[in-house]
């Protein structure tokens, strides 16, 4: 039997002992607190690829993994203030530094909260006979119109 198959038996048998939301409440809280989530796996007696497997299985999971996420990543942004506002002028060199890394791990971990996640939204409408009219004329053809039909585009996300 190899790793990864006795991991699957190891997280099987976490299941029946303790339920399926007791064991991604264990995880997702310990990944919260800045836990290393391969270290969380192996201590719980299975390789990472097995636990991200199993989260990745379920939406629901997915979503309890992306909220521990961004509850790690609000804890490395408060992290680096504080280490900024206790700095005295014999550590604010380590200050700064701590800030720095803290606040870039925490806008890669949460864009949208501490990052530069820049969200573009666009509310227009344009009819499919529009656009074609528009490019007939930059084609220079004169070919019969379709039946004019109306596209809504909604938020769309960069």
């Amino acid at each position: 039997m190899n790793f990864r198959t006795e991991g699957w038996s190891r997280l099987d048998a976490l299941i029946a002992e303790y339920d399926e939301k007791s064991v991604l409440d264990m995880v997702t809280t310990r990944i919260a607190v800045g836990e290393n989530p391969q270290g969380i796996a192996l201590s719980m007696g299975m390789p990472w690829m097995v636990m991200r497997k199993w989260m990745e299985d379920k939406p629901e999971r997915m979503q309890a993994w992306e909220l521990a996420k961004r509850c790690f990543a609000d804890g490395l942004a408060y992290e680096g203030l504080k280490a900024v506002k206790e700095a005295d002028p014999e550590t604010v060199q380590v200050a700064k530094l701590q800030f720095d890394a803290y606040t870039k791990t925490a806008g890669k971990v949460s864009r949208e909260e501490w990052g530069e996640k820049v969200q573009v939204e666009i509310n227009q409408t344009i009819s499919v006979l529009d656009a074609l009219e528009e490019a007939r004329g930059r084609l220079g053809r004169m070919d019969t119109l379709p039946v004019p039909v109306t596209i809504q585009q909604e938020n769309v996300e960069i």
